[in-house]
């Protein structure tokens, strides 16, 4: 029994310890407890907003998701700890009486163990105890410290993600909008400088999303704010503009490719770790397009260039798992 109450206590210190690694350190996707408790929580929230229609329940997962996480982290470490230390009668006793301590005073003793607060009420075993009790510490400390330093980096990757949008918001409401506001004379060279400004921007985001992938679960509850409703509308942009104007000029179209390679790239992240490709093929209705004649190609033809990129099956699947309507975001 005692070797199997250790073992249990180890396994999970030592699954703590690598979700922690992995989530914060990687820079590639969430260990599996982040991810099963951030799936978990997004994916309840959402089928409760698709009951209510209310987007501050998606708006409060990304906050109390990260606290629940720090919390399951110290919770886990918490109980392998006291497993451990309570596989032994001699393992905690109380210096001033000699007395072993119960499973309770155990459970205090490892609390400020591991947050290296050392009342000193009771005291580890001789041995191997003394020692064991070292490495609690250290790991408390190891994993709060790494915690806070996780939380303080998606803060500022919330923030960065949040006026991204905001620029790319300031270019239309729509797709349609942005070509016909940043057409120029045709041209489409503000366009250019536009996204051109934009693009390290969007591939530093994208990296950030990689790298924390619980920012996928700070959902904003205005359109104005919302990343993924930002990306998408450039998206549709640039695709339009870059498919149906033959003549572009060569430096112009050289930005608007490097813009959309950016949000496809932003898009493959995406497709790492949160979104699978929907099933179904979005449907795009010719009204939604802009009527500019700088494009040289017909509604129906650009419709059926949109239609069949296999990235609008990913963008269908990103907006919709946000809480967001494909029509309402052509039509706003």
């Amino acid at each position: 029994m005692p070797v199997f109450v250790v073992s249990s206590g180890l396994l999970l210190i030592g699954l703590v310890v690598f979700d922690a690694v992995q989530t914060t350190l990687s820079a590639s996707r969430s260990g599996p407890v982040t991810r099963l408790l951030g799936r978990f929580a997004w994916f309840t929230a959402l089928r409760l907003y698709k009951r209510l229609a209310r987007h501050a329940l998606l708006q409060a997962v990304g906050p109390w998701v990260t606290v629940a996480l720090l919390m399951t982290w110290v919770g886990l470490i918490w109980l392998g700890w006291w497993l451990v230390f309570n596989s032994h009668e001699a393992a905690v006793f109380h210096p001033d009486s000699g007395t072993y301590a119960n499973a309770l005073e155990r459970l205090y003793f490892v609390g400020y163990t591991i947050t290296t607060l050392g009342y000193g009420d009771f005291v580890p075993g001789p041995g191997k105890w003394q020692v064991l009790a070292i490495v609690a510490a250290a790991n408390g400390f190891f994993l709060l410290t790494l915690a806070v330093t996780y939380i303080l980096a998606v803060m500022s990757a919330v923030v960065q993600k949040r006026q991204l949008a905001i620029a790319i918001h300031a270019l239309g409401a729509t797709p349609g909008e942005i070509v016909r506001r940043l057409e120029g004379t045709g041209d489409f060279v503000e366009l250019a400088s536009q996204v051109d400004d934009l693009r390290m921007t969007i591939i530093s985001v994208g990296q950030q999303h990689l790298a924390y992938p619980i920012l996928h679960y700070y959902h904003q509850e205005n359109p104005s704010r919302a990343l993924p409703v930002a990306m998408f509308k450039l998206y549709q942009a640039l695709t339009i503009v870059c498919h149906a104007h033959a003549s572009l000029d060569p430096s112009v179209r050289t930005k608007l490719q490097a813009a959309l390679y950016a949000l496809e790239s932003f898009l493959s992240v995406l497709s790492h770790d949160f979104v699978r490709p929907a099933r179904r093929t979005p449907r795009i209705e010719s009204a939604w397009l802009p009527s500019s004649t700088a494009l040289d190609k017909s509604s129906a033809e650009i419709c059926d260039h949109l239609e069949q990129l296999t990235s609008q099956r990913i963008w269908l699947a990103y907006i919709e798992k946000d809480g967001w309507e494909w029509q309402a975001l052509w039509t706003h």
